[in-house]
């Protein structure tokens, strides 16, 4: 059996400059977005505000 040294998990982003770590290739900034599919329709209707929200 040969003995290799043992990956880690996380590693950092493969983005020029970006030094975040990260499970995957890239960091969440860096990720291409993905497009979703509802084959059915959404699963459940937007939620809609009763009264507005005040923002300061």
């Amino acid at each position: 059996m040969i003995a290799t040294e043992p990956r880690s998990l996380l590693t950092v982003c493969s983005a020029p400059g970006c030094s975040t770590l990260t499970m995957g290739g890239t960091c969440v900034d860096h990720d291409e977005p993905s497009a979703v599919v509802y084959p059915r329709g959404r699963p459940y209707p937007p939620v809609q505000l009763v009264s507005p929200i005040a923002r300061v």
